[in-house]
């Protein structure tokens, strides 16, 4: 078969499965497959999806008749992203703030502001990104009038339901910005954070008699949930020594701590891995941007994975959130090894998140995956086709259709087909 026909074979396969039902039984043949559960891809390998989930993956498997065939030979599939901090659903332009409804700017809830109430599954970020392979995120509050920011939720950028889980975490941060809410040190961010864990640990609505600047009954009651759930406390943190705080302060009540940005995370590595906590790294911080990253370097992500820490990764843009392979990318071009890459992007994410049966392909795991045309963590690779739940998704965007509308300009102005 000439190389122009297999292309065209491929591509009529995968237009086919854009056209497909959505019940459809899927068997994916010939590619290189990532299972990111096995240490090597298999080979030529077959993926049978149905009911939305991973079937049998495996060489040499037999496709039932009834199976729409799609011909991915020379194509590489892993598991699709998993974008570990985002503002999908509560943002749309930066500049409107009407758009925006990720942080509380006036009137501070601390822990009890739950941005699942607020998400919006229209927005024209999802698909933009999932065409680029992110499958699923966590969807956050960003930094407000308390260093408690709230409580953030799993989201699927499907075409299904978003909303996943919500109060999936609690975030906080620490550092000069938390300084300056709370009197302008750093020690009164600390003694903030601690006295309020220790007063919802024994929390009593009828006893509860808030001071000048303490929690309301309603935040108080939302952090005593937060304790009692298991779910991370995720802090954003730069400096080592505030890294150590925060480690010191989740053990001190029994919280998975997540350290998100922590560019001086590597300084305290072996700490991290001793407290069992994870990092999310923004693999792009290599120059300092402040006072409290003056210790940023490229190998931040090698140097913690060497040490037994968790990594996974953020775009820390949500409307670029399609870059998070490329950042990805660059942490292995600082060391990082390329499967460890990898599986900060799929398996590990889930494990950190607390998100069952996604980010491997094994006989079980929902069917989130994508074909690439070449190394997913390479500049000039692209997405040919992602499912999520077994589901082609549509491989367009408010891009491709603005792309399409204007590309040719001979049309009259206002043209819309």
């Amino acid at each position: 078969m000439s190389v122009l026909r297999a292309a065209k074979v491929a591509m009529a396969s995968l237009v086919w499965l854009f056209m497909a039902p959505a019940w459809a039984e899927l068997a994916i043949v010939g590619a290189r497959v990532y299972t990111v559960a096995e240490p090597e891809p298999l080979e030529g390998a077959t993926v049978l999806i149905a009911n939305g989930r991973i079937e049998q993956v495996g060489m040499d498997l037999s496709v039932p008749f009834e199976y729409r065939r799609i011909d991915a030979e020379g194509k590489i599939v892993t598991p699709a992203f998993i974008e570990s901090y985002s503002h999908f659903g509560l943002i749309e332009i930066e500049a409107e703030a009407t758009t925006n409804d990720a942080a509380l700017l006036e009137h501070p809830l601390g822990p009890a502001f739950d941005v699942s109430l607020a998400l919006n599954p229209a927005s024209t970020l999802i698909a933009v990104n999932r065409m680029d392979g992110v499958g699923r995120a966590i969807t956050a509050p960003r930094p407000g009038v308390d260093p408690l920011a709230g409580l953030a939720a799993s989201v699927s950028l499907g075409t299904g339901a978003f909303l996943l889980e919500p109060k999936t975490a609690l975030f906080g941060h620490i550092g000069a910005a938390s300084a300056e809410l709370a009197g302008g040190s750093r020690a009164a961010v600390m003694q903030r954070l601690r006295r309020a864990l220790d007063e919802a640990a024994r929390f009593s609505p009828s006893r509860y008699r808030p001071g000048p600047g303490d929690y309301s009954r309603h935040d108080m009651a939302a952090l005593k949930a937060f304790l009692r759930s298991g779910k991370p406390l995720v802090l954003a943190v730069e400096r080592a020594a505030e890294i150590q705080q925060a480690i010191s302060l989740a053990d001190d009540h029994g919280l998975r701590l997540i350290v998100l940005g922590g560019a001086e995370a590597w300084r305290v590595r072996d700490a991290l891995a001793a407290a069992g906590a994870a990092v999310i790294v923004r693999t792009h911080d290599n120059l300092p941007r402040s006072f409290e990253t003056l210790g940023a370097r490229l190998d931040n992500a090698a140097l913690l994975h060497e040490a037994g820490v968790d990594v996974v990764f953020t775009a820390a843009e949500t409307h670029n959130a399609r870059n998070l392979r490329q950042l990805a990318g660059n942490a292995v071009a600082y060391g990082l090894p390329w499967s460890a890459a990898l599986d900060g992007l799929t398996r590990r994410a889930a494990q950190v998140w607390g998100m069952d049966g996604v980010g491997t392909l094994t006989p079980g795991s929902r069917a989130d995956l994508v074909i690439w045309n070449g190394d997913p963590l390479e500049l000039t690779t692209w997405a040919e086709q992602v499912i999520i739940d077994g589901q082609a998704m549509p491989m367009r965007s408010r891009q491709t259709l603005l792309f399409e509308r204007y590309r040719d300009l001979s049309k009259p102005y206002g043209y819309s087909r």
